[in-house]
């Protein structure tokens, strides 16, 4: 009889190992088959995510769930090696290695009760206490089941243990506390021991044999995801080839295969949700769900054995991920930096506005006329060339080519040059680099739009038809380095023109204006406010990672008090403007500007610094919009430097 179960026990283990093997192959097949080429991955940041936990503990409490989770997870199957391969282990340290698996196991059955209590809570309320209007988020079911058969696995093997100390007496309870102490309750029944490890034995291979049909696949998508994280710039869009037919994403096949194992290494942990301002606006956008129904349309389309099979993925993307979520979206980056397995859900709905606009020429109406300006005069205002450098007359700003000696080119951007607002920014950077005479031209009339706008609202082809004139008269001049006071130009012109070969050094005007302050080329004289806080903005800190610069300025200002908003830094409230939603309307949910303005007026500062063109036009409407008479002042930190060297 012995011998008949060990043989039915080596064929219930292999079942349960080929299924998961056949499972993760399915998926694997996908992966490999849209690989293009080579792809190398990052050991490192492997090592910092799991072993470090580094960006799951960003959220203490869940983090250190899922760390005794993990480390639970790994150390018994260590240990599990060990007895396998008989390696000797004398007696105290056996029993030493007791006591630490068990206190593994105590922390990481506390862990998954916690995670389990989140996952069900998940189901019944919003994951963002600041949303506006109480919205029912659902649970995936498929994260439920396998934490629950994790209860049954750890549950079933303590009171296994409890059944044998009752048996066998406590002579090395010390080394199973916790089975000791359970065994004051516990039958001394074989039978009843027997029972228990039959269940924990079935219950693990249950749970092996779902690993990829389930959440828990993330076990080994999440690893996978975080060692081919995208190298070079974070936001950098995924290379598309419009004349070769790409255009975007019409259905998942058109998605690139690190896109899909993308949506497998999410875990619908919701921190996406919890940071996106659309969806905490109250607008129709969760990052998590579109992840998520990217997922149920591959799955979906596979139709069973063929996985992703050519014939059968003829859903449109479109059917699923509706209108309203795809506008919504303000490329902010905030779901991508607090991922804590680098799922991106920003480059998907981006690639679905690709076929959208180019596909279909469904573009959002009011942002034709923006986009009918940039084909016919280069910039968003529809001004043209003519008028380019309007704002720099009788400023004694020369051209480029008038001044051979210049080594700096000013790169004013559409804003700067249109906008009446931003019009007072870019001379008061003329002041600050005057007053540090510093040798600098302007491209005039040559300067067209760097394509930012049009790209962001999926109109790849404009985007590089304005990229490319650019980049030739770029290298016509010989630009040897770019200052701009746009963070949209500084993230175009440093991290994608690169990509069409354009590899000029471009840095913010925060940074170069600091650079001068250290080396003492300016002095800040005069006061300008006594509290003042800064409002990153999206495309200069989360995209650029540039946040001390302008609190390094703000700190040199005589008499200034730098404060901290509730939200900066990488958790920064997005004004609203990016993602070309500068020129759309907001038709559902509080407006994101209001939001960040009520925030700026509760924080008792008198002026608001931002970094950005857009950040400023935003903020400075959403302040005056809120009728209070104490309303801080909104200004750009170049205007504020200008002001303080007078």
């Amino acid at each position: 009889m012995k011998s008949i179960i060990t043989s039915f026990d080596i064929l219930l283990v292999a079942a349960a190992f080929i299924t998961m093997v056949m499972g993760f192959s399915r998926r694997w097949s996908l992966w490999q088959r849209k690989k293009e080429g080579q792809v190398s991955g990052d050991w490192g940041m492997v090592k910092n995510s799991l072993l470090k936990h580094t960006n799951i503990l960003k959220r203490p409490t869940v983090g250190a769930a899922h760390m005794a989770v993990f480390w639970g997870f790994v150390l018994p199957i260590f240990i599990i090696f060990l007895a396998q391969f008989g390696f000797f282990i004398p007696r105290i340290p056996a029993r030493l290695l007791s006591l630490l698996q068990e206190a593994a196991g105590v922390a990481m059955l506390i862990g998954t009760v916690y995670l389990l209590k989140c996952r069900i809570q998940a189901g019944v309320q919003s994951h963002d206490k600041d949303r506006i209007e109480t919205v029912e988020t659902e649970a995936p079911k498929r994260t439920i089941f396998p934490m629950a058969i994790l209860v049954v696995i750890l549950v079933s093997g303590f009171l296994s243990e409890s059944s044998r100390l009752s048996i066998t007496g406590n002579s090395t309870a010390w080394a199973s506390p916790v089975g000791w102490l359970l065994s004051i309750g516990t039958p001394a029944s074989p039978l009843f021991m027997q029972m228990m490890i039959r269940l924990h034995f079935l219950a693990v291979l249950i749970f092996i044999a779902s690993i990829p049909f389930t959440f828990m696949r993330h076990l080994g998508a999440s690893p996978l995801n975080v060692f081919y994280k995208k190298q070079g710039p974070k936001a950098a869009l995924r290379k598309i080839k419009p004349k070769a037919g790409e255009i975007g994403a019409k259905t998942v096949e058109d998605f690139s295969w690190k896109q899909l194992l993308e949506t497998e290494a999410c875990v619908s942990c919701g921190r996406c949700e919890e940071n996106c301002p659309a969806f905490i606006s109250g607008k129709p956008l969760s990052p998590r769900k579109v992840i998520r129904k990217i997922l149920e349309q591959a799955e979906s389309a596979a139709g069973g054995q063929n996985f992703f099979s050519k014939a059968s993925t003829q859903s449109l993307l479109e059917n699923v991920i509706s209108k309203d979520e795809i506008w919504a979206c303000t490329t902010c980056m905030a779901c991508v930096e607090h991922c804590p397995v680098f799922v991106e859900a920003m480059d998907k709905i981006v690639d679905i506005r690709r076929y959208q606009v180019m596909g279909k020429g469904d573009l959002p109406a009011e942002a034709r006329p923006m986009i009918r300006a940039l084909e016919l005069y280069g910039d968003v205002q529809g001004k043209g060339a003519a008028h380019r450098a309007d704002w720099a007359m009788n400023r004694d700003v020369l051209k480029i080519g008038d001044d051979n000696t210049a080594g700096i080119l000013f790169w004013v951007g559409c804003s700067g040059a249109f906008h009446p607002r931003n019009r007072k920014t870019a001379l008061a950077m003329v002041k600050i680099l005057k007053a540090a005479h510093i040798s600098f031209n302007i491209l005039a009339e040559e300067e067209i739009c760097c394509g930012d706008p049009a790209r962001r609202l999926g109109d790849e082809v404009l985007f590089r038809n304005l990229a490319m004139q650019n980049i030739q008269r770029l290298k016509q001049h010989q630009v040897k380095k770019i200052v701009t006071l746009c963070p949209h130009c500084l993230n175009t012109l440093k991290n994608e023109y690169p990509e069409f070969g354009c590899d000029i050094p471009v840095v913010h005007a925060t940074q170069f204006v600091m650079d001068l302050i250290k080396e003492k080329r300016i002095t800040l004289k005069y006061p300008v406010a006594s509290k003042m806080a800064i409002h990153d903005a999206c495309y200069l800190g989360r995209y650029n990672e540039v946040y001390e610069p302008p609190r390094d300025i703000c700190k040199a200002i005589p008499g200034t008090r730098l404060k901290e908003l509730g939200r900066n830094r990488e958790s920064a409230f997005c004004c609203g403007g990016g993602g070309g939603r500068m020129w759309l309307h907001e038709n559902t949910g509080q407006k994101l500007n209001l939001i960040r303005a009520q925030e700026i007026a509760n924080a008792d500062i008198d002026i608001i610094g931002t970094s950005c063109p857009y950040c400023l036009v935003m903020l400075d409407d959403g302040v005056k919009s809120l009728e209070r008479e104490d309303i801080p002042k909104v200004a750009d930190i170049i205007d504020i430097v200008a002001e303080a060297i007078k």
